[in-house]
């Protein structure tokens, strides 16, 4: 599908079809700081132009996040709920694991160490 790139980050998007149906999956590579968190919010939108709201994050690459990276998460999570998506991470560093377990989302999202096993699990 694409990316967009922001000062330190890119976000990977790749519309995957599974016997359930498609299914988005945003990687982020690099770091949402102060320096990129506006411009990311403005544009994260972008991420749903086709109209998919079955998403799974890959933040395995997501190498620190404050909290306006947090809030950027929260706002994607939200755009989901509100359109019956359904929501799965696959892949964490140890930092950023730490960050979503603070946020305490998983009582919302299925956490999954790897891309491949989120992919595996989404038909289940």
């Amino acid at each position: 599908m694409g990316n967009l790139q922001f000062p330190s980050l890119v976000l990977n998007t790749e519309i995957v079809e599974l016997t359930t149906g498609r299914v988005l999956v945003v990687s982020f590579d690099g770091q949402i700081t102060n320096t990129n968190a506006y411009e990311i919010n403005r544009n994260v939108s972008a991420i749903f132009r086709d109209e998919v709201y079955n998403l799974i994050l890959d933040l395995s690459k997501l190498v620190y996040i404050n909290s306006i990276g947090v809030a950027t998460l929260i706002g994607i999570i939200k755009t989901v709920e509100s359109n019956n998506g359904r929501i799965m991470i696959g892949g964490l560093n140890h930092f950023i694991e730490n960050v979503v377990r603070l946020m305490d989302l998983s009582n919302k999202i299925e956490i999954y160490n790897t891309k491949k096993t989120a992919l595996e699990k989404w038909s289940n």
